[in-house]
């Protein structure tokens, strides 16, 4: 494990800019700069002969998350030198890897939407939150997109950059989130990023891949006033229809829970046995995610505090 000056201080500054400033304007994003780097080079890739695109998309991926671990050590030995200064510095760049309030705001405004019948701002506000096609969405299958989107960034934009960070201090978060934006932005199947992104895709798999399976149990435990039993059936039965090998948990456990059917038409559909989701389910959705978010946060101080870890 890193040394990390007053990690715990460092935690809840974080989620406490989080909660009250939400996301963080464009210009002084560290995220946005880490999208600038990657758009910068993953152009210099699509320009070089296709036989050498995976080649360049390693590279892509060994210069960003050499960039962001680097940053990160330097961040963790400016702490450890300057107390407060240190702790600023590292609550501002350890908030910019995960969003709490972002997620359920999101999500929220499109329940709002559908609650007015406005099929056309739900379409619009839904972008924010998946790449799928909005334009031909009926309001079930913009609240199953709204749901699934919150289930599955429960482990992209909270459990995994929080979990990396307890384990390996910022230059984890860091390094992790790295990881998961390049594979948002160049880890996708088609003709266009298939071998520019394959591994930034295969290393996202890695890195969420114990991060997922452990979703499973907060989703679980935060489930107790819906239906914890049927979360984990439909999650055994159902987690591996979806694409990636790790957002299917996170979604099955939801859709179990709340006892709707969630589909990404061509793709997959999670608990197939029930209704298509009304407006509501999506506020329920975001009641789950944020009383497993807390749980994880307990779980994580808790455990930090009893081995004694350095980290902490």
């Amino acid at each position: 494990m890193l040394l990390v000056p007053h990690a715990q201080q460092v935690l809840f500054l974080a989620i406490a800019i989080d909660l009250i400033f939400g996301e963080m304007p464009a210009a002084i994003h560290p995220v946005v700069r880490i999208g600038a780097l990657i758009r910068q080079i993953s152009g210099i890739c699509e320009r070089m002969p296709k036989i050498r695109h995976r080649i360049c998309g390693l590279a892509l991926t060994l210069i960003c998350v050499s960039c962001a671990a680097v940053f990160g050590v330097l961040l963790t030995v400016l702490a450890a030198h300057h107390h407060l200064i240190g702790l600023f510095a590292m609550a501002y760049f350890l908030k910019s890897t995960f969003s709490i309030r972002s997620l359920i705001s999101s999500s929220n405004l499109i329940y709002r939407d559908l609650s007015t019948n406005n099929l056309a701002d739900a379409r619009k506000d839904l972008t924010s939150l998946v790449s799928r096609d909005a334009r031909e969405l009926d309001e079930p299958k913009i609240a199953s997109a709204a749901i699934e989107s919150t289930a599955e960034n429960f482990v992209d934009s909270i459990l995994s950059p929080i979990l990396y960070f307890a384990l390996f201090g910022i230059p984890g978060a860091l390094v992790y989130k790295a990881i998961n934006t390049l594979d948002s932005m160049v880890g996708y199947r088609n003709k266009r990023f298939r071998e520019i992104g394959f591994v930034s895709a295969k290393l996202d798999d890695i890195v969420n891949w114990i991060p997922a399976r452990l979703s499973v149990f907060f989703i679980l435990m935060a489930s107790i006033r819906f239906s914890p039993v049927s979360a984990l059936r439909v999650c055994l039965r159902d987690h591996a229809l979806p694409a990636s090998p790790n957002s299917g948990y996170p979604m099955a456990m939801v859709a179990g829970a709340l006892g709707c059917r969630l589909e990404k038409r061509g793709s997959y559909v999670l608990g197939r046995e029930y209704p298509d989701p009304a407006p509501r389910e999506i506020v329920q959705a975001n009641r789950i995610i944020l009383m497993a978010t807390v749980l994880f946060l307990v779980v994580v101080v808790v455990c930090c505090r009893a081995c004694g870890a350095a980290v902490c």
